[in-house]
């Protein structure tokens, strides 16, 4: 039921932009900012919970927890500075991996079939949002000096964007044959909702701009999603109520965001306008993107465990 709401509201979302008052550059980055702080921190805030979930009965170092956590995140910043492509490419397999097995959990993706459906579903999300807006993309290429040192290359993405959205096009409808051939225990109401939804979710992100329809996926699609699945996660075999779990994501968001506060006051003096602090939030999601998205995996595999589908 909620991701009919959501997805009604990403078509209401298209109609103003399209056909009644279109979002400026500004009020995009606001709404952008704003879903940030309210959904995109909190989903990601959570992992301490959802790692204590994971350990089960097993004992669990919260000081371990933090020090491998940090340590990817530092891992991953490093390959990103030191290797920027390999680490962007990375990101992008890391993106897509984390995006489809969310909107996939309920389906048995453990398997080959599955991992390569799970993966080419979120690399088609990610194709039509940034390759088909790549004029609103590579500004912030520019901002970095890898971007700049790299412009050949974003030359020849920007030249043959459309030809890798087909790719990924035709590796998705492929692995979505090869998986559901499979696994034909699939209902055939599951497969055309499935389809119909991606369908929509397709339509909305291709026809607005890159800003916005980042918003509409990463922050009113995936987040909320995330949360609620996080949430019924907590409270397997808890006897926790909902209000408790909301009030400890709610600290942890608040922690997270004044870290990120603290972290970030430095760097606004390089902020010069919206596209460069665009682009200093997009590398600190590519940043977190590795470890959130191993606790997050735990997750659903322990979530596949308990209720297989």
């Amino acid at each position: 039921m909620i991701q009919i709401i959501l997805i009604i509201a990403g078509l209401i979302l298209l109609l103003v932009q399209q056909y009644i008052l279109p979002f400026s550059a500004n009020t995009q980055f606001a709404v952008f900012l704003t879903g940030i702080v309210l959904l995109g921190v909190p989903h990601g805030a959570a992992d301490l919970l959802v790692a204590t979930q994971n350990a089960g009965e097993k004992s669990f170092s919260k000081l371990k927890f933090f020090a491998v956590y940090l340590g990817r995140l530092f891992l991953f910043a490093g390959i990103l500075w030191f290797f920027p492509l390999a680490g962007n490419i990375l990101f992008i397999f890391f993106a897509a991996y984390h995006f489809g097995e969310t909107d996939l959990h309920k389906f048995k993706t453990n398997t080959l079939s599955g991992k390569l459906f799970v993966t080419s579903y979120g690399l088609v999300i990610l194709s039509v949002i940034l390759l088909n807006h790549f004029e609103d993309v590579r500004p912030i290429f520019a901002l970095f000096k890898s971007g700049t040192e790299n412009i050949s290359i974003v030359n020849w993405i920007d030249e043959h964007r459309y030809i890798l959205i087909s790719i990924c096009g035709i590796l998705f409808f492929t692995s979505t044959f090869i998986y559901f051939l499979r696994n034909n225990d699939i209902e055939q109401k599951d497969k055309g909702q499935f389809l119909i939804r991606f369908a929509c979710i397709l339509v909305i992100l291709f026809n607005i701009p890159m800003v916005l329809g980042f918003t509409f996926y990463f922050i009113v699609w995936h987040s909320v999603l995330s949360l609620k699945n996080i949430v019924q996660y907590l409270r397997t075999g808890n006897a926790n109520p909902v209000s408790a779990i909301i009030k400890q994501i709610t600290l942890y968001s608040f922690l997270a965001m004044l870290g990120i506060g603290l972290f970030g006051f430095g760097a606004f003096m390089y902020m010069k306008n919206n596209s460069a602090m665009a682009g200093y939030i997009f590398l600190g999601l590519a940043v977190l993107t590795a470890p959130h998205m191993e606790v997050m995996h735990n997750m659903y595999n322990r979530i596949r465990q308990i209720k297989p589908f």
